[in-house]
């Protein structure tokens, strides 16, 4: 999943002055631990990123719930478990970021994502967990029916606009695609956005289904990436 922060969809709780550990290039990849000030930005950010995602205001189609329960989930549940299950990705700017699962780590991650749900501290309607549930379901069994081989999965990418290009793409994809070309592994990702189909089909991902979430969902697309793929990048 990508998103692409404008002006537009940035929530009130994201504040505008940041504070990041490093002055170096923003082309500058690194993974991201807790020990790293710039986790805290990628919360902000991921959290900004994803306000008006179509997934995101189906489950919460409330404004002020969504500022509320949004930042949580990328801080307490999305962020911690990718770091566990996977690998965080950042631009040294924190204008860039991905979350990435590792091979054989997926049905973990889904765990704790369920299991961090289930101490959500708020009191969601049923209405908002039913459709929570529509959509994880419904996106696990396609994951699962299309990519039934070890892969690499990528979560969450998040990409600022006016920083957006090769360069800053780059870092965020080059690390783990070249990891999985050299251990022949394809790799996975869905998105909400047909508007962003190109931008995956540009690092040699292929649409490998599509669906829509019932009970007046979004519709989705899945794409795979086949290792060595050869790249225009």
């Amino acid at each position: 999943m990508l998103a692409r922060r404008t002006a537009a969809n940035a929530p009130p709780f994201v504040g505008k002055n940041r504070r990041f550990a490093e002055k170096s290039s923003p082309f500058v990849c690194r993974p991201v631990t807790s020990e790293h000030m710039t986790i805290v930005c990628v919360h902000r950010t991921f959290a900004e990123a994803f306000y008006n995602d179509p997934a995101v205001t189906y489950v919460l189609p409330d404004e002020t719930i969504r500022r509320s329960v949004l930042p949580w989930f990328v801080q307490s549940v999305a962020i911690p478990a990718s770091q566990l299950c996977g690998e965080v990705y950042t631009t040294a700017d924190g204008s860039g970021a991905a979350l990435w699962i590792r091979p054989g780590r997926i049905s973990a991650f889904a765990h704790m994502a369920s299991e961090a749900m289930r101490a959500i501290p708020f009191n969601l309607d049923p209405l908002t967990v039913r459709r929570w549930n529509s959509l994880r379901a419904q996106i696990e069994r396609v994951h699962q029916r299309l990519a039934e081989r070890p892969h690499w999965y990528l979560l969450a990418v998040r990409v600022e606009p006016t920083q957006s290009g090769k360069a800053t793409d780059r870092v965020l994809f080059e690390p783990v695609l070249s990891r999985a070309d050299a251990e022949g592994l394809p790799c996975y990702v869905e998105t909400f956005d047909e508007t962003l189909l190109p931008f995956y089909e540009s690092w040699g991902f292929q649409i490998a289904g599509a669906g829509r979430i019932p009970d007046g969902g979004p519709n989705f697309w899945t794409l795979m990436r086949s290792p060595n793929v050869s790249s225009r990048h």
